[in-house]
């Protein structure tokens, strides 16, 4: 059974895609129980989107930090 630390550590592979099948049902199995797990893949798809659509290359500015802050409060409001 994969547990909630399991969806912390494998977010990304699974994001990725490059979870196996059965790692997959089980993260799948695991989020339709999990409300927590559920809100913490959702907000770290919102935060990968977000931070990609800076397009920055290296260290970020100290606009664009504020700029991304100011993306992700508009998308929690919502």
């Amino acid at each position: 059974m994969i547990t909630c630390r399991d969806i912390c550590d494998r977010a990304t592979d699974h994001l990725d895609g490059n979870a196996s099948l059965s790692q997959r049902i089980a993260l799948r199995f695991h989020l339709l129980i999990c409300k927590g797990c559920r809100r913490f893949v959702h907000q770290f798809q919102l935060t990968i989107g977000v931070a990609s659509s800076l397009g920055s290359t290296g260290d970020p500015t100290d606009e664009e930090i504020d700029s991304l802050v100011e993306r992700l409060v508009r998308v929690r409001n919502q």
